[in-house]
């Protein structure tokens, strides 16, 4: 009999216990071996609520976000008076882009315990998702009069920026006042500034934080270097950019701005650089694809710019002043090129349907005939148009203009000059006829 009860000991000893089950559930999700864990667990024919918590979070871990939704939604039922069945079903959901359903979950937790911050948070996140800014609003202030952190009031400019209440830039301004190191209360404020072309007070912001709290933040430089860019301040854009794109930073914006910024100092080879890296980002681009079109071109690249600028005018129809942009542009790089047929084609395009109170077409196309592709006749066809838009009455002495630091000469001038110029084209082709034994017209 005693050697009985010792086989029977011994056997319930090597017999794995509740406790031994846990250690090994727990060690396996140390390792991240939660398939061992898994299995662990489902060993448990009722398995309580801390197995099932578990089991729910491997199961999200992997990936298995309805299956883990399944299980905390059965929890809800056993477990009916805690908020954390219904946070863990709304994560899952968030993750199943089942949002309404995240929404009325984060409510519920709110409800189940209405001093859980993490809840409430969520909660005022998914009625921001959602565009439902005055209960966001509602939910962020009351949340603020009890907890005034830096997360809690951005809930608050949020809601204000959903509403477009101007007050969100005081909510933002409280934040910097109360914690300066907040890189995202800058970045908001600056981001109004440059919306509102507040171009100063987004530098003197920007360039306080690089200088007190972090010269390094990306964000804070792109904006700095963005309100520089905007400021027409290009060789100081170029150098913020430099920064950026050595710290790594190879994003649309900073590419773009960069090109923009190369650009406008002529600087057209680095222009072409950046521009296509922004341009991998957002193929699409019109504007993007304008500025890199222009580089090409004035880096004597013709054949690139066009295929860029023929590209932005097949992608939309954009108003009539960007087609005339577009056109104006993809004529110039048809030149350098030496496409002047294409070049023609691309100006009678411009002057017929986006530019037609804009003669001087007529005069160019006169001047690319006889020069570009030697054909006099057309040439005259096309002074003879540009002279039938001559004013009746004009100025005894014309004055050129001044735009954008460009001396614009007088239109009176080029009629002058067209009309000097088709007497000689008509008096040489007078003389040409003649040896060809052409009869005069009379």
């Amino acid at each position: 009999m005693k050697l009985l009860l010792t086989f029977a000991c011994l056997f319930f000893t090597l017999l794995p216990t509740p406790a031994q089950e846990t250690d090994s559930i727990r060690l396996a999700m140390e390792n991240y071996d939660y398939d061992t864990a898994l299995r662990l667990i489902d060993k448990d024919t009722m398995p309580g609520l801390p197995l099932l918590y578990q089991k729910g979070l491997i199961l999200r871990q992997q990936g298995a976000a309805a299956a883990a939704l399944s299980v905390f939604q059965d929890i809800m039922q056993k477990d009916t008076s805690s908020a954390r069945p219904w946070i863990e079903a709304a994560v899952c959901c968030q993750s199943l882009a089942k949002n309404n359903l995240a929404l009325q979950y984060y409510h519920k937790a709110t409800q189940l315990a209405p001093g859980n911050k993490y809840a409430r948070m969520q909660y005022i996140k998914q009625l921001l998702q959602h565009r439902r800014y005055r209960e966001s609003l509602q939910e962020s202030r009351s949340l603020a009069e009890r907890d005034s952190s830096a997360a809690v009031l951005h809930l608050v400019g949020m809601s204000l920026e959903g509403l477009r209440d101007t007050a969100a830039i005081d909510c933002y301004q409280d934040i910097h006042r109360r914690y300066p190191a907040d890189y995202l209360a800058v970045s908001k404020l600056c981001q109004h500034y440059l919306a509102g072309n507040d171009f100063e007070h987004a530098i003197a912001l920007s360039e306080a934080y690089r200088q007190e709290q972090d010269s390094t933040n990306v964000i804070v430089n792109q904006l700095n270097a963005q309100a520089y860019c905007m400021n027409r301040d290009y060789p100081t854009a170029i150098l913020r950019y430099r920064e950026l794109l050595q710290q790594g930073d190879s994003s649309f914006c900073t590419c773009y701005y960069m090109g923009i910024s190369s650009y406008a100092v002529e600087d057209f080879d680095t222009a072409c650089r950046v521009l296509e890296v922004a341009r991998r980002e957002s193929p699409h681009d019109i504007n993007l694809l304008y500025y890199l079109g222009r580089s090409y071109e004035k880096s004597f690249q013709g054949e690139e710019g066009s295929l860029c600028l023929e590209e932005a005018i097949g992608y939309t129809l954009v108003p009539d002043s960007a087609m005339n942009r577009l056109y104006t542009a993809l004529a110039d790089c048809y030149y350098v090129a030496g496409r002047y047929r294409d070049q023609a084609e691309v100006l009678k395009m411009r002057y017929k349907e986006y530019d037609r109170e804009n003669h001087l077409i007529l005069y160019n196309l006169a001047l690319l005939y006889q020069t570009g592709l030697k054909d006099s006749d057309t040439a005259i066809h096309y002074l003879e148009a540009f002279l039938k838009t001559r004013p009746k009455e004009e100025a005894d002495n014309p004055k050129a203009t001044i735009r954008d630091g460009n001396i614009i000469p007088s239109r009176i001038i080029y009629y002058r000059a067209a009309e000097k110029w088709l007497k000689d084209l008509q008096e040489h082709k007078k003389v040409e006829d003649f040896f060809q034994g052409k009869p005069r017209e009379e």
